[in-house]
């Protein structure tokens, strides 16, 4: 097959990945890494519908080499979990590992504010409010007026409103978390120490993702991978920077260097549109006929629209954690192509794969700009491992 895109390091194929993969040899792989969908119709998007098929896990299995990891993005919701983990463990994959949790201050989940919809319903329009600070930030929604960002909230107007002030659809907890399934394709051999002798897999290099702290000290990663804005703002229950400051300072300084957080910010818009403003006219993440959400609230136009974009620090650190320079890592869900830019500055090779076409032009830009992310990009991953 033909790669709608290619380079010295990797290419892109266009099409269903369960097909493109039947054409890659057996055992040619040594790292999956893959965001897929997650089950549950992500903002009214068709191909979020389902979990991947367990062929498909099946085919990725048969491509990997043995005691090669798979890293794969899920959502927290136990009904996606469950089904994602399931069809692992079906097509042939271990998950008997801790999974990695990836937690972000903003963005979802976002619940339904009820006494919103009763308003809504009953045609009522509500008093808004602005509000200065970020004293009350779990109560507002942004938005922009003029170029710069105030806070607001409205008040109930209905007496069935008043009543469920504060009451939201099911379970949103913040701050939101994403799951990151740690899978491995059985050994070949008796051990993963046999194993690491024959092909130099059955492992994960934690040393190179330890986690610089003061004097001298490091720490081996914890399974949290944490935004640095998780702990700043006000929570409505309780402060959880004030919590992080107590916490810290309760523990002996030794002890608190080696806090289990590594923390990664979620991409910045400068990051997600790096290399895409060939692409043409700028369009909506959120379509007007979605559904009618909250998540509408925060459309954003923009020419990079893949509406799940990773950061590249949070794809950097799992590529570092599962494979050494000169592998071949493949996502076979490659949305804008943020696996792809890892391994381009990580010295990997790469294989990704996209169905949408839209998605695989985005991935191919973004990529071709990599170099913008440059030398100081680079050399602060560098900087943030420690030397063997």
């Amino acid at each position: 097959m033909k790669p709608f895109f290619d380079n010295d390091l990797g290419r892109i194929y266009q099409g269903d990945c369960l097909e493109v993969m039947k054409e890659f040899p057996p055992e040619s792989i040594d790292l999956l890494l893959t965001d897929p969908p997650y089950g549950y119709s992500f903002l009214g998007k068709d191909w979020d519908r389902a979990v991947p098929k367990v062929d498909i896990w099946k085919e990725c299995n048969r491509i990997l080499k043995p005691g090669s990891f798979a890293f794969i993005m899920s959502a927290p919701r136990l009904d996606c979990l469950s089904r994602m983990a399931l069809n692992l463990s079906e097509a042939g994959f271990e998950i008997g590992f801790s999974p990695i949790y990836w937690a972000y201050h903003s963005g979802f989940p976002k619940a339904l504010d009820i006494s919103k919809v009763i308003d809504r319903r009953l045609g009522i329009k509500r008093e808004t409010v602005e509000m200065p600070g970020r004293q009350r930030s779990a109560l507002c929604w942004g938005k922009h007026y003029n170029g710069r960002r105030e806070l607001e909230y409205t008040l109930p107007a209905s007496e069935d409103a008043k009543r469920l002030c504060g009451a939201y659809a099911g379970f949103q907890p913040k701050p939101a978390v994403e799951v990151i399934i740690v899978a491995m394709k059985p050994l070949s051999e008796k051990s993963h120490t046999d194993q690491a002798l024959r092909n130099g897999k059955g492992v994960t290099w934690l040393k190179d993702c330890s986690i610089p702290a003061d004097e001298g000290f490091s720490r081996f990663p914890s399974n949290l991978l944490a935004c640095d804005k998780v702990f700043e703002g006000d929570s409505y229950m309780f402060d959880l920077d004030m919590w992080f400051e107590k916490k810290m300072g309760s523990l002996p300084k030794d002890i608190a260097n080696r806090f289990p957080f590594l923390f990664v910010k979620k991409p910045s818009k400068s990051e997600k549109e790096s290399g895409c403003e060939s692409i043409g006219p700028k369009r909506w993440c959120v379509d007007e006929e979605s559904v009618d959400m909250p998540q509408k609230r925060n459309r954003t136009e923009r020419h990079n629209y893949h509406p799940t974009v990773k950061p590249v620090k949070l794809m950097s650190y799992l590529t570092i954690l599962g494979s050494r320079p000169g592998d071949t890592v493949m996502d076979p869900f490659l949305g804008s192509g943020t696996t792809a830019i890892a391994c381009e500055l990580l010295d990997r090779r790469w294989i990704g794969i996209e169905l949408e076409k839209e998605y695989a032009e985005i991935a191919a830009a973004r990529i071709s700009n990599s170099s913008t992310f440059g030398p100081n990009f680079k050399a602060s991953l560098e900087k943030e491992r420690p030397d063997s």
